[in-house]
């Protein structure tokens, strides 16, 4: 008995080593396996990070476009903004009148009749429209328009009516009926120009 002990005592290293050389072998199999499942893996992986740097890049083309547009559409606001504010910020309604009979008096156009009418704001500023009637030729009424063409304030026509006045003629020269409306125009303080910025960040975030 004692004899076997000793002889298993003997052969004990070489148990121990086969013992060792399995469980490496376990785990170098185990290690195949992981490795040739991570190879199979590689070529989806691949894929994945080729479409993504495809997706980073439009990214970032996408976002060079928006701060350029960003540039131009801040630039185009702020010409809008300048513009706005060249306009007078009140409509005085006697020195307009005023401004009208005057230039009518010096041209002799007979009968100058005129009145503020509605008020109403537009997208950009706020117009008041001016109710004419005279009596006059064409020839004066044409150097009235041309006059309030080359005003300091700006002016518009907004319709304009003209018939034959049977009470005759100026000399040669038919005199002529006409009624029109003519528009001033002040600066709207409450328009700003929409960027659309803020929209399109909050709907990001």
């Amino acid at each position: 008995m004692k004899d076997l002990i000793n002889k298993f005592i003997s052969s004990l290293h070489i148990f121990i080593f086969l013992y060792g050389a399995y469980t490496t072998w376990i785990i170098y199999d185990e290690h195949l396996v992981r490795m040739t499942d991570l190879e199979s893996q590689f070529p989806s992986v691949q894929e994945e990070i080729t479409k993504t740097k495809k997706k980073v890049k439009l990214i970032q083309e996408f976002k060079k476009k928006t701060d350029e547009s960003k540039i131009r559409v801040e630039e185009v606001a702020k010409n809008i903004e300048a513009a706005q504010r060249q306009l007078p910020p009140e409509i005085n309604d006697s020195q307009i009148l005023g401004y009208f009979n005057q230039e009518i008096g010096s041209l002799n156009i007979k009968d100058p009749n005129s009145k503020p009418g509605i008020e109403k704001a537009g997208t950009y500023f706020i117009s008041k429209e001016y109710i004419v009637t005279v009596n006059g030729t064409f020839l004066q009424l044409l150097i009235f328009f041309e006059r309030l063409a080359s005003s300091d304030r700006i002016y518009n026509v907004k319709s304009l009516k003209l018939v034959n006045n049977q009470s005759g003629q100026r000399g040669r020269f038919q005199m002529i009926s006409g009624e029109f409306i003519i528009e001033a125009f002040r600066y709207n303080p409450d328009f700003k120009v929409d960027r659309g910025f803020e929209n399109v960040e909050t709907a990001a975030e």
